[in-house]
């Protein structure tokens, strides 16, 4: 290995800012979403392989992006379907939480079609600007 954990977590993260720095907003939520579904992933993985402390990091990261994901939502100027996808990544982090304390990877495997549909939605709309 030619670079350290340290190392890398630092190179990730300017990998990340980097790429955030030069991506529109659509971009930006796309990769997000698409950050969230590997994180489900590995946290479905990690409950079933009962390897509790990635179970713990990745529940982690799943709740920072979706609160992010939420906190990018313009509230104030709502309409149904903003309130529709602010429901959605409320009821995500609620769904996690409660998977992790239950150890219940079920529950993540149906999680994701909805959130796999909403990024594909996102996904369309970036190609349509």
């Amino acid at each position: 290995m030619l670079l350290g954990n340290q190392q890398q977590s630092a190179y990730a993260n300017v990998q990340v800012q980097a790429n955030a720095s030069v991506s529109n907003s659509f971009e930006l939520i796309c990769m997000l979403h698409q950050r969230l579904d590997q994180e489900l992933d590995t946290m479905i993985f990690a409950i079933e392989e009962k390897q509790f402390e990635k179970k713990s990091n990745a529940a982690q990261k799943i709740i920072d992006i979706l609160t992010a994901l939420d906190a990018s939502l313009d509230l104030d100027n709502s309409n149904e379907l903003i309130d529709n996808i602010h429901n959605l990544y409320e009821h995500s982090i609620a769904v996690v939480f409660q998977a992790s304390k239950d150890l219940d990877a079920s529950v993540l495997v149906e999680l994701k079609q909805p959130l796999t549909d909403l990024r594909e939605g996102w996904e369309g709309a970036m190609q349509l600007i």
